[in-house]
């Protein structure tokens, strides 16, 4: 890769997210990748806009910028076609100036080490320019922006519908919080946000809210003293559905033993710990993950919000009093695979919620990258690990107690289908129907969509299992 453009010069942030795509697309990285190893390439506003934009419509630029060369470039000079395909995206989609568009687009050849493609690059996104002038403006067909197989499976499970979600997956993901009242009360936090002009609209609870703007997270009020946190809506539902279930099939049996099983980043697990809290329902939250990074991430979070969290001790190792050591006042968190007996922890729960590991094909608005990083056979790959999450976790859940199985996938093959699946194999498992106001049911639970300006795409299935089985612990 070629070196940066001098500190000295002016950066161009097209050069940068030339790179950016370039990783992507030839080598497969993620845009949490980039946020982590690259994160100059996601410096401002401008860097931002350009990637995002870029992949949001990456396919139909694709289509664009090839219609004006000459002949295909080489698989080599794949960065000189991301410059034409930045430059293209601000010439079709912004309101960016567009000589300085074009002359910016031109310039990054030189920064990326290829000053013979200025010419090049030049006379496209011209050609372009000219094209686009000369065109009345057309509404771009959604579909053109996703792969083929993916824009069939798509209308193939949702008819008439899947052009509406395949327009959703193009749009800008809003900025939603979940206050936090273990710290403020809701009223005293929207009228904070309200003293510093931040405008917001309610949501379906109390502690949710959206933004009319998004913000930096921390020029948010009390974001340090852990007032509030970035969630989509759709994920705090898992929240809310783990609370109706609580309420609604109440052991009677004192302090309720909680597990939250494929827990980093944490969002789930501290609204629900948030919620237990001010509802004043005694409980032990466990959290699992099988990357320790990501634990320690989840804990680094849990302090700015004033939850505590601990890590588990083998209840069977030497100098142990053999009982469980969960306090009521932390999170207790382990490292290891949720699909995998014995789990680390003793005796079973009262309810599991599994985030399991998906496409995340829900939440396309927010990860543009996933349309084009995703195929069918990485789609094949995930129902098998859902099943092994479930089948495994099942057999820690009390009898009488319940499990919630969540995505942020909108495929019925992680979804309506893994549910289905294990049902046949598990006769002591039954479906308990969800009651939000968001979202439509589906065979077996619960499905959210972007298609609502307020939601990823999530689903959600509650499964109660029959008092009179036999636990394994």
């Amino acid at each position: 890769m070629a070196e940066a453009t001098p500190t000295t010069q002016r950066p161009n942030a097209r050069v940068d997210v030339s790179r950016a795509l370039t990783q992507i697309m030839r080598h497969g990285r993620t845009l949490e990748w980039i946020r982590g190893n690259r994160s100059q390439w996601l410096a401002t506003a401008l860097h931002q806009e350009l990637l995002f934009g870029t992949l949001r419509h990456y396919l139909s630029l694709q289509a664009l910028v090839g219609s004006h060369l000459k002949k295909p470039l080489k698989p080599r000079d794949l960065d000189i076609m991301h410059v034409m395909l930045v430059g293209a995206y601000q010439l079709n989609h912004t309101q960016i100036a567009e000589h300085a568009a074009i002359n910016e687009c031109v310039t990054a050849s030189k920064a990326l080490g290829k000053a013979w493609a200025k010419g090049l690059i030049n006379a496209v996104l011209r050609s372009i320019q000219r094209q686009l002038l000369s065109e009345s403006a057309q509404v771009s067909d959604p579909r053109g922006e996703h792969p083929d197989w993916m824009a069939d499976l798509l209308t193939n499970q949702y008819g008439d519908a899947a052009t509406q979600l395949m327009a959703a997956n193009n749009q800008r993901a809003p900025m939603t919080l979940r206050i936090n009242p273990c710290v403020i009360s809701t009223a005293d936090y929207k009228a904070q946000l309200k003293a510093a002009a931040i405008n917001f609209t309610e949501g379906p609870w109390p502690e949710a809210l959206t933004l009319e703007q998004p913000q930096p997270a921390a020029d948010l009020p009390g974001w340090y003293g852990g007032a509030c946190a970035v969630q989509d809506l759709g994920a705090q539902c898992a929240s809310q559905i783990m609370m109706q279930l609580l309420t609604d099939h109440a052991t009677g049996d004192g302090t309720l033993r909680l597990l939250d099983a494929c827990a980093a980043p944490g969002g789930k697990l501290f609204h629900l710990k948030e919620m237990l809290t001010v509802a004043g329902i005694a409980h032990r939250l466990y959290a699992l993950d099988n990357k320790a990074n990501r634990l320690e991430d989840l804990a680094r979070i849990g302090r700015r919000l004033g939850h505590r969290t601990e890590e588990y001790h083998d209840q069977h190792s030497e100098n142990t009093n053999h009982q469980d050591d969960g306090q009521e006042d932390s999170v207790t968190l382990s490292c290891a695979d949720a699909g995998e007996s014995p789990l680390p922890f003793n005796e079973a729960f009262d309810a599991i919620l599994i985030d399991a590991p998906c496409t995340g094909s829900g939440t396309i608005r927010r990860n543009p990258d996933i349309r084009l990083l995703l195929s069918p056979q990485a789609l094949l790959q995930q129902p098998p690990q859902q099943q092994r999450l479930l089948q495994n976790l099942w057999q820690h859940v009390k009898p009488g107690g319940t499990l919630v199985y969540s995505t942020c996938s909108v495929f019925a093959e992680e979804n309506d289908q893994v549910i289905q699946s294990f049902l046949v194999k598990n006769k002591d498992a039954h479906v308990v129907p969800l009651h939000l106001s968001l979202g439509h049911p589906t065979r077996h639970g619960l499905q959210l969509l972007p298609t609502n300006t307020l939601t990823d795409g999530f689903f959600y299935c509650a499964l109660s299992k029959a008092p009179s089985t036999v636990s394994v612990s």
